[in-house]
């Protein structure tokens, strides 16, 4: 195993000390760290570009991508990932651990979502499982996604992207903003989830959902 890790946060303190930590507790060694998705993504391409041997030596196993970087979320730098390095496995980290912001970085791509506040040897954990071809919850995450999944299923792609951004406590202007559509659509959409899921209301559906 290479052990290679690298890791993209718009927060240089977070980056050196995960970076300190891991080096200094685990085999993970972390030769790159990004402050955006533009560092991280020019680095990929230029390595891609190099001779395999020497690929291999800095080419990463996982990335750990904070969800939200400056001016821009991480949901589309590990999208952007997962579909061009399908090899290398994506770990997002964040301060969000709602149920919204899981389901997008599954959708994204992600094979592990871990919060902020977790322990350090839980991060670790989650290194393990994810390099060993397995997915990570921190385990208060699991049964509010399970409910998630449940009904996932049976949404349509864009009810589906309504439904994450409604748990992620997003006003209509701002799902409208994201997915430029109109308010009447947004309107439209969030009446056939809550038909769908058998609830009246936007507080009703959250509270279902933690």
């Amino acid at each position: 195993m290479k052990n290679i890790l690298y890791i993209v946060d718009d927060h240089n303190m977070v980056r050196n000390g995960l970076k300190a930590w891991l080096e200094q507790h685990t085999s993970w060694r972390v030769p790159k760290d990004f402050a955006d998705s533009k560092e991280c993504l020019e680095c990929l391409e230029c390595l891609s570009k190099m001779d395999a041997k020497l690929r291999d030596t800095a080419f990463p196993e996982i990335i750990i991508v904070d969800v939200q970087l400056i001016g821009e979320t991480g949901f589309s730098l590990v999208k952007k990932i997962s579909e061009k390095w399908p090899e290398i496995k994506c770990v997002m980290y964040s301060m969000f651990d709602t149920t919204g912001f899981v389901l997008q970085a599954k959708d994204s791509g992600a094979k592990g979502y871990i919060s902020k506040v977790a322990k350090e040897e839980e991060l670790a954990r989650c290194l393990d499982v994810v390099q060993s071809g397995g997915t990570y919850l921190e385990q208060y995450m699991t049964e509010a996604q399970n409910k998630v999944d449940s009904i996932v299923s049976v949404l349509s792609k864009q009810e589906r992207n309504i439904f994450e951004a409604i748990l992620q406590e997003k006003s209509n202007k701002e799902i409208c903003d994201e997915l430029f559509i109109s308010p009447r659509t947004v309107e439209n959409y969030t009446s056939r989830l809550y038909a769908k899921i058998g609830v009246k209301s936007r507080e009703e559906l959250i509270e279902r959902f933690k």
